[in-house]
Formats: structure tokens, C-alpha cells, sequence
């Protein structure tokens, strides 16, 4: 069943006969990329990539070092330098010359789609638009992409082999029940900060899907789908196959990579992204230690996932030319070192990737070791079969244990009642009122671990109650996004929310507060500390009516000016007569305390019927008590 317009996929069984054929599974699902209108990289070959490529490596004083020169270089030199360099940090660069500056502006008046940006200021404040200026000055400090190799990849990728395919490099794992088809998509540069105004830009990008099939009468179905994505871990990387947000192709799934990024999303638009900062990040935890909201402090970013691009998959004018990849490929295995240009960035975003098997710092990758607990589906029964042989298990077990702890019980309880008879005959005794004492401590040892055991025997039948009624019910499953949290749903912008004049105000106001802080801190003298209040009140003033929320202001504005005119008068009653004000506080506080003592003593009285209530109802047990001594 087709879920959206596009052209006819390719007829492909719903499920997969041979099960042992990697390429028959990686064909049959593999996925549909929607990219954006602009996009300048497409998933390109890593083998006409390589041979473009220098290698080197950082010496002791941070200089690169050219092992091979580009052009030197093929996937099984690149394996056999790796395995014998793997002691040293080795890294490949794609743009040995950046385009100048004319160069540079002749490849952009060239005739190519253009992306329209949304402003992605006008969907934060003004907080998170003072950060974004930090972000920036640190790219001044960091070690950051070179101008000009943007141009220069773009130029250089126009030579590479294409035939109206792309390739696609895929591998099989079959763990825990269930058969995964993992995908990855090589580019041959990210740059998401240069030409769409994103976080960063690295030569080389390395982006993963992958589809978790599952039995079904003897054959095998989809019933996840997992994308790489920028903002997401765990669960909010996966979708299930039934989900109606899910778009697909008859049976291949349709993901919507970044513009410049190539992150993965399921849902088309302009999504926003968070950064924050690592100084940023740690001071957020220090002073709000429970607050998961990092919007205050994070880096707004717009990741342009729109689909209104090229279209690469089964049906339409590009299509994969899949290679079967795994722990045996050479190139796969035996090159830990970075794809791309080493540009040594602490915060690692301007660095270049390591392969599909290892990340920067030469560890395997956890979607490569662990494709199952990187999308959350380690604890995830493949099947409801196996689901419920589960529960019979835990059934079966927590009987045993019920039969168990009855018995336990019977013989401690017996063992208590007779430890309380003896407490009562050596009691009757002078003599031995200090076995009378340890009896009764026996006693009150015995009961507690007695109610534990009851406690324990109680829980346990109401779990084996919940279990078999289930097992007795028709399967039903949760809905498709059960497993998504509230902040794992995109955030979309929506185009005709946002005007105009906000976005330009956005872009313009930053500037015009920092500038103002400036002349502030350069001259504080009386003219422009008077006309701070002023300068604040029309900046909040023009804030609110681009983002239409004029009402707002004027709300918080007036409880501002009642809250500063009762501390003005307190301040000013005060100083006139401050044994006035000193006895009216002391009588407010009299009074407020009087006032919580009786309303709590009138709350502890019991009503008359409840007491004759509990009277009568301690009569009977104040009989058994006598009958017991008795």
C-alpha cells in the first residue's frame, strides 16, 4: 500500500523468501532518499573517492604529514596502510587546493537549485540568539573546514563515475531474532554550515538506515525502520513499519536526508536542532540539575529535510547499485582513520568521520557492533510468539515460587505462634523474664520477615494474574509510537507562521542589543544608563509584536509594575515610620500563624459519629483480647 505520490516502486514481495542471500534482503527493502532542492552532495562511491584522496597522518607537532600523495591511493592500499599504520593517527584529504575567492564566486553564479532558507532565529528567543553568536566566535578559535574546499569538493565529485546510480553499501546481521538490513551512504563532504547555514562542515559523511526484519510464517517482514539522525538516539531513531508517519514506496521505506547534513528524518520540512555547548551544557547541569530542557541554553539550527529535491531509490531516476559490505571487508576492517580532513576540533564537528565500522577515536561504532541496543530494540521481543512463550516462562516461574513461599509461610507462622506461647508462660515466671525477652524479640524478628514473605506472595499473585490474563486475551499490540517520547517528535517549523518582519527582526535585533551592551560598558555614564530601561522596554516591545504576542508583554508589564510599586511603598513606609511597618508585619505574621493552628486543630478532631464509630468498632477487639488472655 502505497503512502504517498511519487512514482511506481519497483513490485517487491512484502516478505523475503531466501533468507540466506544478503543482497536478495538488501534489495527488497532497501530505502527511498527524498533529498532537498540544493543538495550539492549525493551518496557517491568511496572507491573514486579514495583514489582522488592524499593520505596522511599528524606528526608530534600537529603538522600533517603526506603518506601518499592523491592519486597514489586504491581501497586495498588504503586497507594495507591502515593495518600497518594503525599505531598513528591517519587521516584522508579530498581538497588538497580550496578554490580562491574568484573562483569561488564563478561556481556560485553557476546555474544550479537554490535552497530558501526559513530564518532560524525567528523560531527562538533572544537567549538562545546571544548563544548562537558564542557558537560562532568559537569557530574563530576551533579548527574549522578552510573557505573555498566546499567549491572545491563540488567541483571535484562532477568527475566521478555515474550511470544514474548511486552506491549504496550494505550488510546483513542476523542477532536475537531478528535480521537486520543495515545501508550506508557515503558522501563525499557535509556542508550543512557553508551552504545552509548548519552547524558544521567536514570532508567525508557517513550516514546509516537500517530495516529489522522479522519472521512471519516462515518468511521474513519489515518491522522497524532506523535512520542516523543529528538530534535523536535510542528509540526516536526508529519508526515501526505500521506507523501512518512512516512514508513508504510499496516496501521500501522513504527517509528524508538533512540539506548539507544527510541526517535522516522520517517526516519532510524544516526541522529545528538543538546545540548546546559542552561549557554551556555543564553549566545548565550544575544549576538546574532536574530540568531535562536544554532550549534555554542550546543553539538553534535548521536541519532542511524538505524532499523537494532528487530522489534516489527503486522507481525513480536514481537508483542503488548495492555492494555487500561486513567485518571481512578489507577496507571496512582495516582503516581506522578519519575519511576526511583533520582539522583537529575539539568539539569534533568540524573533524572528518571515521568509516562505517569505527568511530574518530578508532572504537567500532555501536550501530556496527550493536544494531539492535543503538535503536532501543535489545529488550524488544522480535515476534508476539516469542513475547509470549516469555510470559509463560515468567508464568511458570513465578508459580514455583508461589508454591514456595506458601509453604515458607505455613511453617513460619506455625514456628511464631509458638514462640508467642512461650512468651506467655515465661512471662508468668519472675525468673525467666529474660528468655520472656528474647522470645518476644524471636517474635517481632519473625513477624516482619513474615510480612515480607505475605507482601512477596501478594505482589507475586497479582503478576501472574496480570500474565495470564494476558496469555488468555487476543494479542494487541501499541500503537506505533508508543515508544516515542514527547521531545523525540520532530520539531517542524511551520513556513506561514513566521512573517517577514520576524525573521528580519530576528537577524537585525542580536546585533542591535550587543551593540548597545557595548556603548553601555564603553560609556556608562548618566545619558545611557537613564536610557536603559527605555532601550529594554522597546527592544521587548518590538520582540513581542513580531512574534504576535503583544498581550503577553502587556500582562507581564503590569504584574511587573504592581510587584515594584508594593516593594516602592514598603520601602517608602519604611523609611517614614519603620516601628509602623515593623508592628504591621509582626501582626500579619500573628495573625496568618493563628489562622493555619486552627484550621489544623479543627482538622485533627474526629467528628462525633466517627467517634462512636471507632469506639464500637474497638469493642469486639478489645473482647478478643481478653478472650486470648483468657
Amino acid at each position: 500500500m502505497r503512502t504517498d505520490a511519487g512514482p511506481a516502486p519497483v513490485p517487491v514481495p512484502a516478505a523475503v523468501d531466501r533468507e540466506d542471500d544478503d543482497e536478495v534482503l538488501l534489495r527488497a527493502h532497501e530505502p527511498v532518499l527524498r533529498f532537498t532542492a540544493g543538495e550539492l552532495f549525493l551518496p557517491t562511491g568511496v572507491g573514486p573517492y579514495v583514489a582522488r584522496c592524499s593520505l596522511r597522518t599528524r606528526g608530534p607537532g600537529g603538522t600533517g604529514t603526506a603518506l601518499v600523495p592523491a592519486g597514489g591511493l586504491d581501497l586495498q592500499r588504503l586497507a594495507d596502510l591502515g593495518r600497518r599504520h594503525r599505531d598513528q593517527p591517519l587521516y584522508l584529504r579530498f581538497v588538497d587546493r580550496p578554490l580562491t575567492r574568484p573562483e569561488v564566486r564563478a561556481w556560485r553564479r553557476e546555474d544550479r537549485p537554490r535552497l530558501r532558507s526559513t530564518s532560524r532565529f525567528a523560531a527562538v528567543g533572544v537567549l538562545a540568539r546571544l548563544v548562537d553568536v558564542l557558537f560562532r566566535v568559537s569557530l574563530l578559535l576551533r579548527g574549522r573546514v578552510p573557505g573555498g574546499v566546499v567549491a572545491g569538493a563540488e567541483v571535484l565529485t562532477r568527475g566521478f563515475p555515474d550511470a544514474g546510480q548511486c552506491p549504496c553499501y550494505g550488510r546483513v546481521v542476523r542477532e536475537a531474532g531478528y535480521t537486520i538490513c543495515q545501508y550506508w551512504f557515503f558522501y563525499a563532504f557535509n556542508d550543512w554550515r557553508t551552504t545552509f547555514h548548519g552547524v558544521n562542515d567536514h570532508e567525508a559523511d557517513w550516514e546509516t538506515v537500517a530495516v529489522y526484519l522479522v519472521p512471519d510464517r516462515g518468511r521474513l517482514r519489515p518491522a522497524w525502520v532506523a535512520a542516523s539522525s543529528h538530534d535523536h538516539e535510542g528509540a526516536a531513531l526508529r519508526r515501526r513499519w505500521d506507523d501512518p508517519g512512516l512514508r513508504r514506496e510499496g516496501d521500501h521505506p522513504v527517509v528524508f536526508p538533512g540539506a548539507g547534513s544527510h541526517s535522516g528524518a522520517f517526516v519532510p520540512g524544516d526541522h529545528v536542532i538543538s546545540v548546546e555547548l559542552p561549557a554551556l551544557r555543564r553549566m545548565r547541569r550544575r544549576l538546574l540539575p532536574r530540568s531535562p530542557d536544554r532550549a534555554g541554553l542550546a543553539i538553534p539550527f535548521i536541519d532542511h529535510a524538505r524532499g523537494d529535491g532528487a530522489a534516489v531509490g527503486p522507481g525513480h531516476d536514481r537508483t542503488w547499485r548495492v555492494e555487500v559490505i561486513g567485518d571481512d571487508t578489507a577496507w571496512v576492517r582495516d582503516f581506522r582513520g578519519l575519511w576526511g580532513l583533520d582539522t583537529r576540533d575539539p568539539l569534533g564537528g568540524e573533524r572528518a568521520p571515521a568509516g562505517p565500522r569505527y568511530e574518530r577515536e578508532g572504537a567500532v561504532r555501536r550501530c556496527w557492533a550493536d544494531p539492535l541496543g543503538w535503536a532501543s530494540l535489545g529488550a524488544l521481543a522480535a515476534t508476539d510468539e516469542e513475547a509470549r512463550a516469555l510470559l509463560r516462562d515468567r508464568v511458570d516461574r513465578v508459580s514455583g515460587r508461589l508454591h514456595e513461599l506458601d509453604a515458607t509461610i505455613t511453617a513460619q507462622r506455625t514456628a511464631l505462634r509458638g514462640l508467642r506461647a512461650q512468651a506467655q508462660t515465661l512471662g508468668a515466671r519472675v525468673d525467666l523474664r529474660r528468655l520472656e525477652r528474647d522470645r518476644r524479640r524471636d517474635l517481632a524478628r519473625g513477624e516482619t520477615e513474615l510480612s515480607a514473605l505475605v507482601a512477596e506472595r501478594t505482589e507475586l499473585a497479582e503478576e501472574r494474574a496480570a500474565h495470564t490474563d494476558a496469555l488468555s486475551a487476543p494479542s494487541s499490540p501499541e500503537p506505533p509510537d508508543a515508544h516515542l517520547a514527547a521531545s523525540a517528535r520532530p520539531t517542524v517549523l511551520d513556513p506561514h507562521r513566521h512573517t517577514a518582519f520576524l525573521g528580519t527582526w530576528a537577524a537585525v535585533s542580536t546585533p542591535v542589543l550587543i551593540l548597545w551592551i557595548g556603548a553601555l560598558l564603553v560609556r556608562p555614564t548618566a545619558l545611557t544608563l537613564s536610557g536603559a530601561a527605555t532601550f529594554l522596554l522597546v527592544f521587548a516591545g518590538v520582540e513581542a509584536v513580531a512574534r504576535r504576542r503583544v498581550r503577553l508583554l502587556l500582562t507581564a508589564m503590569v504584574g511587573v509594575a504592581v510587584w515594584l510599586l508594593v516593594a516602592a511603598s514598603l520601602v517608602v513606609a519604611l523609611l517614614a515610620n519603620w516601628r509602623l511597618v515593623l508592628a504591621a508585619l509582626l501582626v500579619l505574621a500573628a495573625v496568618s500563624l493563628l489562622v493555619l493552628n486552627v484550621r489544623e486543630l479543627l482538622g485533627r478532631r474526629p467528628h462525633r459519629r466517627d467517634t462512636a464509630t471507632t469506639e464500637t468498632a474497638e469493642l469486639p477487639r478489645a473482647a478478643e483480647d481478653v478472650g486470648r488472655t483468657g
